[in-house]
């Protein structure tokens, strides 16, 4: 092999260098340059994070208000109790109150236990088919709703009597309430 002339050997140096300068920035300053880029984009991505949680808490207050508000509303179309006994205890009052402004006779009212949510009361009265009427009709227009579930009508009178107008009635209403706090 023969001696390299002076011109060749500054090209030969030339690319030996070039491919030393290519190797320092494919092995140490590419992973430094792209740990910085990555970093970057996490410091990106936390930054929206936390913008956006800082909007949530900005909107907190907002958010409580209209919790505030329907639970207003939830109060108006449901009983408020602190538990299913004392909802129930409740609507019997209230079927009951709605029987004696009708002047029927109470026999007996109770309340009997239901399901999760909802209030059950029953009631036995002593009316006439006008206050019968008036009865169902005032139930159904009472706030909150209630329902009436099971109805009977018993008139053992007209047996004996073809012109009593008595009945003997057993109501069963149910409520959906929701805990008083």
């Amino acid at each position: 092999m023969r001696p390299l002339s002076p011109r060749e050997r500054k090209l030969v140096a030339v690319l030996t260098l070039v491919l030393a300068v290519t190797a320092v920035l494919l092995l140490v300053i590419g992973p430094v340059v792209g740990g910085f880029a990555d970093r970057a984009a996490r410091r990106e991505a936390l930054a929206q994070t936390f913008h956006a949680g800082e909007q949530r808490i900005a909107s907190l207050g907002a958010l409580q208000a209209e919790a505030q508000r329907q639970a207003g509303e939830m109060r108006q179309r449901f009983m408020a109790a602190p538990d299913a006994a004392e909802a129930s205890e409740l609507l019997r009052e209230r079927i009951e109150a709605a029987a004696q402004e009708l002047g029927g006779d109470i026999k007996a009212s109770d309340a009997v236990p239901a399901e999760a949510g909802w209030a059950r009361a029953a009631i036995d009265v002593r009316m006439s088919h006008a206050q019968l009427a008036a009865l169902l009709a005032r139930l159904n227009q009472m706030k909150p709703t209630l329902a009436v579930e099971a109805t009977t009508v018993i008139a053992d009178d007209a047996m004996t009597n073809y012109k009593s107008d008595l009945l003997d009635v057993r109501l069963e209403a149910t409520a959906p309430f929701v805990p008083a706090r």
